[in-house]
């Protein structure tokens, strides 16, 4: 079999070639779109204030180091999201287990910044 490959076509089917094999069509039905990022960063800092502040109640911690610090949880494990966990989350109203274990390692991040 002989593929004739005429130069202004070229750079196109070896660009759709290369996305093929490297991105497939379902990595990019996972893209994760900057509303959701946004939509996922507001309800989890929103959660992880009001389970703080009811944790730390009476004991004088301030309440903007908890705000401070919620929030910049909810930015490192944004970074690392999938589509399903958005869908849970954001949509469905559901805490999966991989979303536990990303908040603990952003935890540990964000206290050690």
């Amino acid at each position: 079999m002989k593929i004739q490959i005429n130069f202004p076509h070229a750079t196109i089917l070896y660009i759709g070639l290369l996305s093929t094999f490297i991105l497939p069509a379902r990595t990019w039905a996972h893209v994760i779109s900057e509303a959701d990022h946004h939509a996922f960063e507001h309800k989890f800092a929103e959660m992880c204030i009001e389970r703080e502040k009811s944790k730390t109640e009476g004991t004088g911690i301030n309440e903007m180091a908890i705000t401070e610090l919620c929030q910049c949880i909810a930015k490192e494990e944004s970074k690392r999201l999938t589509l399903d966990e958005v869908k849970k989350f954001v949509r469905e109203n559901k805490y999966p287990v991989s979303l536990m274990i990303k908040s603990n390692a952003a935890s540990y991040t964000c206290i050690k910044q």
